[in-house]
């Protein structure tokens, strides 16, 4: 089989702020012909469907025997206080919770009033949390007018109240719950923590026989998991169903050809910043610790580079793709 060239795999930065957390943005070049459209749609499509999560699946309220009830001192109706429950999210670690493993959430109301997510505790994992702490949960006219539970599992996709349903059947000795009276009221459970995810296609060199492309694909969740973690869970499933395909027993694929390796005394291009189109911010800042030519900045890690006085985020990302775009790499082990 003829090799392909290696791949570089680039995670933009984006700027410091919260909601980064739940973004990433990763490049993935030079791919050949076609192979931009062939993985962008194959990660995409299991980055909406298939990616692991955590979400109620049922709950426990005092003294309610079904969904259409109300609750005397409690503002909302029963629908109302489940569609709340369905609107929060919780961050956890996949490594720390088994597949089969229920999660027990306790709202604990200490005031009247508005209570919001904050008011969930769960003491079993204290490594579970809730992202959006602000969510509006109910409103109660005295602290002992509601006492609440809910059961959350790890699953793909969507799953109806109607399969929860047959679930709570199965699994009723085991949800363990402190409220005597009232009974398991199943829900609809959104395990996708997949907000958005789209990707683009480039052409790297389209005035070259060889057309080579460049994937960008752009991901965010709510929060339930970080963006890197997700994308490991579309490419691990998509290596897998591979795998089976093509009858591969060891995971050890040799597509892509060997680097050349420079001969002692032949050194890389000498290539000048001022020929290949840097911004006025990005020259300006190389220029000033001394760096003019890309040889040099590749001695530089990214810590190094993402130091320089006046760089930001989108003049770093500038230089790095400059850098691959001429076959310079930062120095290793450091971005």
């Amino acid at each position: 089989m003829e090799k392909m060239t290696k791949l570089d795999y680039l995670q933009k930065t984006t700027s410091a702020n919260n909601d980064s957390d739940f973004n990433l943005t990763v490049q993935l070049k030079p791919l050949e012909r076609g192979f931009g459209n062939t993985l962008g749609v194959a990660l995409r499509r299991v980055l909406l469907s298939n990616i692991t999560s955590l979400a109620p699946f049922a709950v426990k309220i005092e003294g309610v025997e079904h969904e259409f009830q109300t609750i005397k001192d409690v503002v909302e109706d029963v629908p109302s206080l489940l569609m709340n429950l369905r609107k929060v999210r919780f961050s956890y670690n996949p490594e720390l919770l088994a597949m089969d493993e229920i999660v027990k959430a306790e709202l604990v109301i200490e005031t009247t009033g508005k209570i919001k997510a904050r008011a969930l505790e769960i003491t079993s994992h204290p490594k579970i949390e809730v992202v959006d702490q602000t969510v509006d949960i109910a409103t109660v006219q005295s602290k002992s007018a509601l006492k609440l539970e809910m059961f959350l599992r790890q699953g793909r996709g969507f799953t109806s109240f109607e399969e929860n349903k047959l679930l709570i059947a199965k699994l009723e000795d085991k949800l363990q719950s402190s409220i005597r009276k009232g009974k398991l009221i199943a829900v609809d459970s959104n395990f996708s923590p997949i907000e958005n995810v789209n990707y683009t296609v480039k052409e790297l060199n389209s005035a070259s026989p060889q057309i080579e492309e460049e994937l960008e694909l752009n991901l965010r969740t709510d929060g339930t998991i970080r963006p890197k973690e997700a994308l490991k869970q579309a490419a691990e499933i998509l290596i897998g169903h591979f795998a089976v395909i093509g009858d591969v027993d060891a995971m050890k694929v040799d597509i892509f050809k060997e680097e050349e390796v420079l001969e002692e005394g032949n050194e890389s291009p000498e290539i000048d910043i001022n020929q290949i189109n840097l911004s006025v911010r990005s020259l300006n800042a190389l220029r000033r610790i001394k760096k003019t030519k890309l040889s040099d900045i590749a001695k530089m890690t990214y810590e190094e580079l993402e130091q320089t006085k006046n760089l930001g985020s989108k003049s770093l990302n500038e230089i790095i793709e400059k850098l691959h775009e001429y076959g310079f790499k930062l120095k290793e082990g450091d971005e």
